[in-house]
């Protein structure tokens, strides 16, 4: 199961049926609240499976426990998490709403329906979910990570958005004790925070940052790429150049190849090449862009324009 929390609550309420449940003439009941049950846990089991058709099974299980139930959060909550997991996030919204009207303390449903929202790009609506979730739940680190991401990618608020990240950060060591799969998370936070100190042009705290996360992860490209870029600003033009070659050679390795980033590197030594003056060479600049052509899939590249202009112009006396 994905939140602690829900297990807690399905636990929860599972010894409230036990407890409560009642007895005169209860044996219809007593098979109802088996069945709900039983349609609970094989919907959880095959949502873990994470096939198309375990997925849809699963929504069909989750439902078939709401016909029992029908004022289950929980069960909603499973339904809604299960559109999430198909990527179809305006039922997952809807599903996850009546979770909270049916338990309007069930931070695991305010999470994900501000997840959903943010997935949608509907900033204000996660905003507000998120700081739900958070006021229920004041350190989960799934609640603090999206909230980054809204301040971050939503709204162009680095520092309200390095505050959430670095509150993941600080607890890492406790986050992965508690699970491993924390550390992806914790990892990511650290990356997010080199991008906002990057965005703030704090250039050796983003250096810092994006080094972390390499000494973690060493094939981690996006943060190379940007290590490489943090360097640049800080003038340590040496160590942009010599980070950009290696990323690179790294990426021409790869099958098959991610173009995006392999325009990204050529446009930047292009870029390097043209304007450093201690590295100024107009060789390595045509071939560069000509890689960075070669590899841009998106003719609309905000860059391609003045890549082509530059070597209509240069390539007639190239030596």
């Amino acid at each position: 199961m994905p939140f602690s929390g829900c297990r807690r609550g399905a636990a929860v309420m599972l010894l409230f049926a036990v407890l409560y449940c009642p007895t005169a003439g209860g044996a219809g009941a007593i098979d109802d609240e088996a069945k709900y049950r039983s349609d609970l846990e094989e919907g959880v089991s095959l949502l873990r499976n994470g096939s198309r058709d375990d997925i849809s099974r699963a929504i069909a299980r989750f439902k078939s426990a709401l016909k029992i139930r029908p004022d289950s959060a929980e069960a909603y909550y499973w339904i809604a998490l299960a559109y999430s997991d198909q990527n179809n996030y305006p039922r997952a919204a809807e599903n996850s709403k009546d979770a909270t009207i049916y338990d309007e303390r069930l931070a695991e449903a305010w999470l994900l329906w501000g997840q959903t929202l943010l997935y949608q790009k509907d900033w204000p609506g996660a905003l507000e979910k998120l700081e739900t979730a958070e006021r229920l739940a004041p350190n989960d680190p799934l609640v603090l990570f999206n909230l980054g991401r809204v301040y971050y990618h939503g709204l162009a608020n680095p520092g309200a958005a390095y505050a959430k990240f670095n509150r993941v950060w600080q607890n890492g060591q406790d986050l992965r004790r508690e699970n491993p799969e924390n550390a992806v998370l914790v990892l990511h936070a650290r990356l997010y925070m080199g991008y906002c100190e990057f965005d703030r042009g704090q250039w050796t705290n983003a250096i810092n940052a994006f080094q972390d996360v390499l000494r973690e992860e060493p094939g981690n490209k996006t943060a190379a790429l940007r290590l490489a870029l943090a360097c640049r600003k800080a003038d340590r033009t040496g160590d942009c150049e010599r980070i950009l070659h290696n990323l690179l050679r790294a990426a021409q390795e790869e099958i098959p190849p991610n173009r995006h980033l392999l325009a990204e590197i050529n446009l930047q030594l292009a870029d390097l090449y043209m304007k450093d003056p201690a590295m100024r060479n107009r060789m390595f600049v045509l071939n560069h862009l000509r890689e960075f052509i070669n590899y841009t899939d998106n003719l609309n590249h905000p860059a391609m324009d003045a890549a082509r202009e530059y070597l209509m112009k240069n390539e007639s006396v190239e030596e």
